[in-house]
């Protein structure tokens, strides 16, 4: 009939291109009501059934399942390259993100989630260990104090309890401190012969980061003296110590969430797909519109899904998360990141959130060059605390920064002169990012040293002067109570 009509005679041009797209417009209203027609024929086959890891084409999609950090993608990095007679390495300070976890807001068909992990002798060994330890010995976290009463382990071997570590996160910190003890051993001699004495530990007051410490610690450390060391609280995720009250981070943290809000109203698009996908994925009962509208939140609770092997959830049979809804939402969370870093508001709330654990690093350092120790530190903490102090100290912004077991690692040198005594003429140290050397980034570290391989080497003095006479001054003060 179209043919038909498009065949007879007009009296004028005009006329015909009026009826051409009438036609058209028709044709294309039509086609439309047809695809957003909710009964659907013959429906696309839904991802109820579908696994998520058969998503890995692309390179976009290869780098989502990065940020899980399983176990057998854990490697060595940078660290633990020097090995000269001109330097000793004195210590290390390293800062861990916890391992993997449940999610942190109720989602659906978590029951059907395997937390568990892949069967492994790391895990094995690790839990006969502990059963041993529990029956036999006195351990000094589980008399009263911060961490009395917190289980060694998972609860649920293989469920994805709220908030907690899975037996995956377990594996990741053993295979992450074995790893790293092989990088050290060599050049880090002192690592062998450890004393409790010599090692200082902090933790969150979680489940989640203390037992990452722990499952870290027995892998990197020698393993006689791991009941004898104490794991210290910190009451803050940022470890700020004594600097943690100030007022202006709150009004800081409004101009923050105000400038997200504002990222994603300018996103449209992006909105409207992560609220159909948080549909899909929060139970009904945890606050889906709230959650919905934040990719953030949405991103977090699908790595439930993406890290664990599950199918992704549907909210009816036909209405289920799509994979091009997780690379759009990751897409977006990355991008948002990477604007987020050049933000001044956020840089000026890492720089006061960060402060209190600088200068504990700081002070952590010149104990270690003075020789009176500790000379290992660990910190184990969140992705905020990794997240606000990399931005503080200028690393760049990494996609996979803030993975599951990410680690940032400070070692520290002394400089050896080939006379008598061997006296020591300087000391430095070294910053890695998840084994990626970064101390070129440091925005303080100007007049860095070079050595052999690339390796750059920073002024303990470029840290201390950094601490004590520039850390404030794009906020015009001079200390942290004016600042805050």
């Amino acid at each position: 009939m179209t043919l038909d009509i498009l065949r007879m005679p007009f009296p004028n041009k005009a006329l015909q291109c009026y009826v051409l797209m009438s036609i058209w417009i028709l044709l294309l209203v039509a086609g439309i009501y047809k695809f957003l027609e909710t009964k659907q024929v013959s429906p696309e086959p839904t991802l109820a059934t579908e696994l998520f890891h058969n998503l890995a084409i692309d390179v976009r999609t290869k780098r989502i399942f990065k940020i899980c950090n399983f176990p057998n993608d854990i490697t060595g990095g940078d660290e633990g390259i020097i090995l000269s007679k001109k330097w000793t390495l004195k210590g290390l300070i390293i800062l861990l993100r916890h391992g993997d976890r449940g999610p942190l807001q109720y989602v659906r068909n978590i029951s059907a989630v395997n937390c568990g992990g892949s069967p492994s002798e790391h895990l094995n060994s690790y839990k006969k260990y502990l059963q041993n330890l529990t029956s036999y010995e006195k351990i000094s976290w589980s008399t009263p104090g911060s961490f009395h009463g917190f289980p060694l382990l998972p609860i649920h071997p293989t469920q994805c309890q709220l908030g907690q570590l899975t037996m995956q996160g377990i594996h990741q910190h053993l295979t992450l401190g074995g790893i790293l003890r092989q990088s050290y051993l060599e050049v880090w001699p002192r690592l062998k012969n450890l004393s409790h004495y010599d090692i200082t530990v902090y933790s969150t007051r979680y489940r989640r980061t203390f037992q990452s410490a722990l499952a870290f610690l027995r892998n990197f450390l020698p393993h006689e003296i791991l009941t004898k060391i104490p794991i210290y609280e910190s009451q803050s995720m940022n470890f700020c110590f004594k600097d943690c009250g100030c007022p202006a981070t709150e009004k800081l943290t409004k101009y923050v969430m105000k400038w997200l809000n504002h990222q994603l109203k300018s996103h449209p698009a992006v909105a409207i797909l992560s609220e159909s996908t948080g549909r899909s994925l929060f139970s009904p009962g945890a606050e889906q519109g709230r959650l919905g509208s934040d990719p953030q939140s949405v991103r977090d609770a699908l790595l439930t899904y993406i890290c664990h092997s599950s199918s992704l959830p549907c909210e009816t049979p036909f209405n289920c998360i799509k994979r091009q809804n997780v690379a759009g939402i990751f897409a977006y969370t990355d991008w948002l990141n990477h604007q987020k870093w050049k933000d001044p508001h956020w840089r000026r709330l890492c720089l006061l959130r960060s402060y209190g654990l600088i200068r504990h690093i700081v002070q952590q350092m010149l104990h270690i060059v003075s020789s009176s120790g500790p000379f290992f530190v660990l910190y184990s903490g969140h992705d905020h605390t990794i997240e606000q102090l990399t931005t503080t100290l200028g690393i760049q912004n990494d996609p996979l920064l803030l993975r599951f077991a990410a680690r940032i690692v400070f070692e520290v040198y002394q400089e050896n002169r080939d006379i008598p005594n061997n006296e020591a003429t300087g000391v430095y140290f070294r910053v890695l990012s998840n084994g990626k050397d970064v101390t070129r980034q440091i925005t303080f570290c100007k007049n860095v040293l070079a050595l052999e391989n690339k390796v750059v080497l920073c002024r303990i003095e470029d840290i201390v002067r950094f601490l004590h006479d520039d850390y404030f001054s794009s906020l015009n003060v001079t200390n942290f109570k004016d600042a805050c």
